[in-house]
């Protein structure tokens, strides 16, 4: 009864990840990797996985959830007219190769550095949150910068398993895009960045023959199967409240939730 009774808290606690990403993922432009990653690299742990698998496991699950996710955002944020869709087709496409390449590399890597990277880039994340500073406006970025940033966005996202949304919004708010509209055309490369750094995971797992338990790969299917319903179902709320709550607000409180779970994080890894 007691296995049973873990189990059973295992899942509604994956299905309440789902909404909490979802709603993140429509208000604040990130594809949900941020929080899941640290979140269920700290599940897989407990049971009793190694850090090192489960950590890379955390990655490619979490890009695999993002897939779905973005594209209810997108849809939601399309009909609010909050996409830029002259500056995300100029970004998709060098956003995808920066991505796919990163994944091949994170495959490779060590998990202990990769969770070091992804402490620190969190870590800058939360404080520019916490900061909320207002970007200086600058001129129109020409083509050769908006392929040059759009591969490094894809680059880092993959890297930490993230959207790009947490690059992407700064870097388009200083281009004169307004902070709904960087939102919404940030949703839009959440989607090629996921789906390269998904094929990556499982054309490498299936490549070196390697297989987690419960998985495709190294995608845990129970976290995908109960966190992407949820995460695509209340992606449209989190656009919505960008009309309505103090987005300043919420964002501190995120970034407080960030310095957390990315201390466990670092906790695991250190201990295992």
């Amino acid at each position: 009864m007691d296995v049973i009774q873990l189990f059973m808290a295992q899942y509604a606690l994956f299905c309440l990840i789902g909404v909490v990403v979802g709603v993140l993922s429509g208000l604040l432009g990130v594809g949900g990797g941020i929080v899941l990653v640290p979140i269920l690299h700290a599940i897989l742990v407990a049971r009793g996985w190694t850090p090192d698998l489960a950590f890379h496991s955390a990655l490619g699950t979490s890009m695999a959830c993002i897939v779905f996710t973005s594209l209810s955002s997108i849809a939601a944020h399309h009909k609010n007219n909050n996409i830029v869709w002259s500056y995300a087709g100029a970004m998709v496409p060098m956003a995808f190769a920066g991505s796919l390449l990163a994944t091949w590399v994170a495959i490779q890597a060590n998990a202990f550095y990769l969770a070091l990277f992804f402490a620190a880039f969190t870590f800058y994340a939360a404080v520019q949150l916490c900061l909320d500073r207002k970007p200086v406006s600058h001129k129109v970025p020409g083509r050769l910068e908006i392929s040059v940033v759009s591969l490094l966005i894809g680059v880092v996202s993959a890297l930490v398993s993230i959207g790009g949304g947490t690059l992407t919004v700064p870097y388009l708010t200083m281009r004169n895009v307004s902070v709904k509209q960087a939102i919404g055309t940030s949703s839009v490369l959440g989607f090629p960045i996921a789906l390269a750094s998904t094929v990556g995971y499982l054309y490498a797992a299936w490549q070196q023959g390697s297989h987690a338990p419960d998985s495709v790969g190294l995608l845990y299917l129970p976290a995908i199967l109960l966190i992407t319903p949820f995460s695509v179902l209340f992606a449209p709320l989190g656009v919505a409240l960008t009309q309505r709550l103090p987005v300043k607000v919420l964002k501190r409180i995120f970034a407080v939730f960030l310095i957390g779970v990315t201390g466990n994080l670092l906790w695991s890894q250190l201990a295992g």
